[in-house]
């Protein structure tokens, strides 16, 4: 049997998520400017993008591998969206002086 031709077992996407989002949340509270870590919305922002990210790469992935383009196109556009909707729904905003919101 040569290298190729070992397909590695599937990996859940659902433990693909919570990898992303534990590993992206580290990087995201590690990396705040500040000189100890911090857990506020932009790292929860971040971990949850990165979670979906990650679980929608592994569903491309495994498409793929099994030759399944549509499957994982489908899961590169579900990725896109739903890290897009993350975005939009944790949009940091900023009010400015006389208390209006502004994005």
């Amino acid at each position: 049997m040569s290298a190729l031709s070992i397909v590695t077992p599937a990996k859940p996407t659902s433990g693909a998520f919570v990898q992303g989002f534990v590993a992206s949340g580290l990087l995201a509270a590690i990396q705040n400017q500040s000189r100890r870590p911090v857990a506020d919305q932009r790292a929860l922002r971040l971990a949850l993008q990165g979670g979906t990210a990650l679980a929608a790469g592994t569903a491309a992935a495994q498409a793929w591998q099994h030759q399944d383009i549509g499957r994982a196109l489908t899961a590169l556009a579900v990725g896109a969206a739903g890290v897009m909707a993350i975005e939009h729904l944790m949009k940091e905003t900023k009010e400015n002086d006389d208390g209006q919101e502004k994005a």
